[in-house]
């Protein structure tokens, strides 16, 4: 972990800019670290050629994408507005293969603040093989509200 210096009166200057060298050098071994932001919102439509209300019982591409070889190696949850449902509805994240991401969840873990991790990708990175599209799966029940945003990390693979 990098260590600031503290700032002396004499010399003050100096010190400040050896702490930006600092910091910055912190920052270039994070580079080529990508996070890519997504939201699931049950007031919108889906992004299939023919919309569909995220609210049904469905597979709900969105719009973000995450490129081609892309190594996923993190990603999380940030329920914005509790999911709702007449039912026992579940919600499902996922790239290149069923719930890869975020396995079905209970309506009842997607309370408002939540904030859950994407198990399955830290158990294993995702390599893209094709740009894909995030998708959220509702099951077993229609949604009748809820917002969820998500993060991916990801760095490009060859």
């Amino acid at each position: 972990m990098a260590t600031l210096k503290p700032v002396q009166i004499a010399g003050w200057l100096k010190d400040v800019n050896d702490n930006f060298d600092t910091v910055e050098t912190a920052i270039t071994k994070i580079e080529g670290l990508n996070v890519t932001k997504f939201t699931f919102d049950t007031a919108a439509n889906d992004a299939n050629t023919t919309p569909a209300s995220n609210k049904t019982v469905a597979a709900h591409p969105l719009a973000v994408k995450i490129p081609d070889n892309a190594i996923i190696v993190y990603g999380h949850i940030d329920v914005i507005a509790a999911v709702t449902s007449d039912g026992d509805a579940t919600v499902a994240i996922h790239l290149a293969t069923a719930a890869d991401l975020l396995a079905a969840t209970a309506k009842a873990n997607l309370t408002l603040a939540a904030q859950l991790p994407m198990a399955a990708v830290i158990a294993a990175p995702i390599k893209l093989s094709a740009e894909k599209a995030i998708t959220v799966t509702v099951g077993a029940a229609a949604l009748t509200a809820g917002k969820i945003d998500g993060y991916l990390y990801w760095v490009e693979g060859a």
